[in-house]
């Protein structure tokens, strides 16, 4: 659809509601972004998609903010980005949707998540307490592995590799 795609951008890492009417993704060098990359949102009227528009502060900032993942109850939107205040490199990162229909100030997932290299494309399970992630910080079999995290008790388990053979040796990435 031309109001999610365009001829000249990226437009790539999505997630979607889900009763499938609203549309998360990640648009990089776009006139009216913040940063090099932003999360943009869309949603379906029945028939067509609507116009997309970028999520705004305070998720979108000018640096990388990217491959959202947007959680099954609508109240979450789990995201990738580099920005100031992480644990380094690219950290994952959760916005809560409040009832104002507002999104908070991001909360890194911490140091139990998060490593000084670089942790991308989260993916939160419908439970709400899955989190599935690549990383190249924690130990693994290749460059990003993918990795498993549950939230008990309000804190984020130590992560799991999957392990063979959805771990290689090559680089398990998006």
């Amino acid at each position: 659809d031309d109001k999610v795609n365009t001829p000249n951008y990226n437009e790539g890492s999505q997630s979607i509601s889900a009763n499938g009417n609203l549309l998360f993704f990640t648009t990089c060098n776009r006139p009216n972004v913040f940063g090099s990359c932003d999360i943009f949102y869309t949603y379906f009227d029945g028939k067509n998609w609507m116009q997309a528009n970028g999520i705004n502060k305070p998720i979108n900032t000018s640096f990388w903010d990217a491959q959202p993942s947007y959680a099954a109850d609508g109240r979450a939107l789990y995201f990738s980005s580099d920005r100031q205040n992480g644990v380094g490199g690219k950290d994952i990162w959760v916005s809560y949707l409040d009832d104002q229909l507002k999104w908070s100030e991001p909360k890194n997932l911490g140091d139990q998540i998060n490593t000084p290299y670089d942790e991308q494309t989260p993916f939160i399970h419908p439970d709400g307490k899955t989190l599935y992630f690549i990383s190249n910080g924690h130990v693994g079999m290749g460059m990003n592995d993918i990795f498993m995290s549950k939230l008990e008790n309000g804190v984020w388990s130590k992560p799991v590799n999957l392990g063979y053979p959805i771990n290689t040796e090559k680089d398990e990435m998006g």
